[in-house]
């Protein structure tokens, strides 16, 4: 799926309460990965974590860990989650994912998690 990194921030915080900040972006780590944190704005618990990599776009999400192996397993596009603990979270790279349906749900379910 085509998406900048500014629309993916966007559709994740359609119809919530969300503030975006930058939390592990160090000023001297700012040539890296530059990573927005997607948070509940009255709690402040991140639900998803937005960057790119290698020219390719990831978002980080909380998953219910029942669920994180059959995901991993029959999607191609969810993979462990890259840098939470991989028990709780999932990583999805945004270019193969080709439903924004399937996107808004587990995003959904992040921030149900989170809440």
């Amino acid at each position: 799926m085509e998406m900048t990194k500014e629309a993916l921030i966007a559709f994740c915080s359609v119809g919530k309460k969300v503030s975006v900040d930058e939390p592990f972006n160090a000023p001297g780590r700012r040539n890296r990965i530059v990573f927005d944190a997607l948070r509940h704005t009255a709690s402040k618990k991140i639900f998803g974590l937005v960057y790119e990599k290698k020219d390719t776009l990831y978002l980080d999400l909380k998953c219910d860990p029942a669920r994180i192996d059959e995901l991993v397993n029959t999607m191609p596009y969810i993979l462990p989650g890259q840098h939470f603990t991989k028990q709780h979270w999932i990583t999805l790279d945004i270019n193969q994912l080709s439903s924004k349906l399937i996107l808004g749900k587990l995003i959904e379910a992040s921030y149900q998690l989170t809440d």
